[in-house]
């Protein structure tokens, strides 16, 4: 008989599958990192300038070589990492959402199978990777300081970090596979 007063699954579900949710708004947000007053806005991976109601996207990389060429000797404008770090911390997010949801997906079903490696193990390291990378990808930012602020995306990531590294240990804790009794056949006589 199990007691249902201590049964989280469905919270464990519904804290991972919310986390799964920002993650992924995170991973394809375009309010990274934002300036309102100049109208540029940038995700992971493209950034938008607005100038009269007209957009022009690109890509990071080529935005971070524009700011190169127009800064001359200043090197400390734009940073190379800032691109491979958008692309990392994009993995590392859809990573992160992908094992979040088959974690919920597994408790949901009631399932608790023997895997090498569960789903939420997979999302704790995709969220302990994405934590660095997302950081590092703010900090190096091109243009002058002050240039773009954080912006949404940032602070959904940062919820769906949190979330999701509650919701994993949740999940890990309620879809871990049965220990098998090790003393079950212990005493049997016939073995003596």
């Amino acid at each position: 008989m199990t007691d249902k007063s201590h049964d989280n699954r469905m919270f464990a579900a519904a804290l991972g599958l919310g986390a799964a949710a920002c993650f992924a708004y995170a991973a394809f947000s375009l309010h990274w990192l934002i300036n309102a007053s100049v109208d540029v806005m940038f995700g992971l991976r493209t950034n938008l300038t607005c100038v009269n109601d007209h957009c022009d996207p690109t890509t990071n990389s080529a935005f971070v070589d524009t700011i190169k060429q127009m800064s001359g000797s200043s090197p400390d404008m734009a940073s190379d990492a800032f691109a491979p770090l958008g692309w990392a911390t994009t993995v590392t997010c859809l990573l992160a959402a992908l094992g979040l949801a088959a974690g919920a997906g597994l408790a949901l079903a009631k399932k608790r199978p023997m895997l090498p490696i569960s789903p939420s193990t997979i999302s704790l390291l995709a969220i302990m990777a994405g934590l660095i990378t997302g950081c590092v990808f703010v900090a190096t930012k091109p243009g002058d300081p002050g240039f773009v602020g954080v912006g949404l995306g940032f602070w959904i990531f940062g919820i769906a970090s949190v979330g999701g590294i509650a919701g994993a240990q949740l999940l890990a804790k309620v879809n871990r596979a049965p220990d098998p009794d090790l003393m079950a056949d212990a005493m049997n006589p016939d073995d003596f």
